[in-house]
This record gives structure tokens, C-alpha cells and sequence, in this order.
């Protein structure tokens, strides 16, 4: 009996998905918490969503936010915040990697870097939710998961 329930418990665990946000990588002398405006370079296409989630994100933090093109970047703002999505297809698109990153408008200076990985099990994660977690990890908060 304790052989099958072992058993049970390995499989559940095998087919269950696993998904996670990365600690953020911020730099020593970053203060995002003082900065006040950010411009997220969009990609728009099929990633037009996750540019609008980044945005949402960003305001939902206090921050006034710009949005275009990467060679259009606002120069009166504190930071830019770039990202890279990956998405995979398993009976309906998911969400497999996301990248995060700001950087000083002045200098080009990382100031923090987080990301989401998606397990080979995979899950399907809302990306508007994972977008907020990556953040909330960059501002050294804890993601919502």
C-alpha cells in the first residue's frame, strides 16, 4: 500500500507543470523606487499584448510611461524597459520565456533584470500576471504567484 501511494505521488508530481519567476538581478546603486517615468520599447505584432501588459504594469506602479519604437526613445524619461517574450503552441499559445530588463535613460547602465521560465510540464500562465511578477521582483517585492 505505501508502495502504490509513493507511486501516485511520483506521478502526480511528474505530470504537473512547473513554472517560475526568476529573482531579479538589480544593480547596487539602482533606485527604481524614486524613478517616476519609464519608455517600454514595443514590438508590436504579435507581441502588441505584451507590450500593452508591460505599459499596464509600469502605470499601475506610478510611473508616467512613453511607448514606441526603440529608435524613437523619449529622451526625458528615467528609465527604458525592454523585454523578450517566447511562446510556444500546446493546443493554444502559452507563454514559454519572458525577459525583463531597465535601463538608465542617461547612461544605458542596467539597473534591473528579471525573467519568467516556463517548465517543459508547462503551465498557462496569464501573461498580463506574469509581466506584474517579473516587476514586482525587479522592485525587490515578491511576485503574486
Amino acid at each position: 500500500m505505501k508502495i502504490l501511494s509513493l507511486l501516485l505521488a511520483v506521478s502526480a508530481l511528474a505530470f504537473t507543470g512547473c513554472s517560475t519567476v526568476n529573482p531579479a538581478t538589480t544593480q547596487l546603486n539602482s533606485k527604481l523606487s524614486s524613478m517616476k517615468s519609464a519608455y517600454v520599447i514595443t514590438h508590436g505584432g504579435t507581441s502588441a499584448d505584451m507590450d500593452l501588459h508591460l505599459q499596464e504594469a509600469l502605470v499601475k506602479r506610478g510611473l508616467t510611461v512613453k511607448a514606441g519604437p526603440e529608435e524613437s526613445k523619449a529622451a526625458d524619461v528615467d528609465f527604458y524597459a525592454s523585454y523578450t517574450d517566447t511562446w510556444r503552441w500546446d493546443l493554444t499559445m502559452y507563454l514559454k520565456e519572458l525577459h525583463i530588463a531597465f535601463y538608465d535613460a542617461k547612461s544605458g547602465a542596467l539597473l534591473a533584470s528579471g525573467s519568467f521560465n516556463n517548465s517543459f510540464l508547462h503551465s498557462f500562465p496569464n501573461p498580463a500576471d506574469k509581466v506584474r511578477d517579473v516587476i514586482a521582483t525587479m522592485y525587490g517585492e515578491r511576485p503574486q504567484e
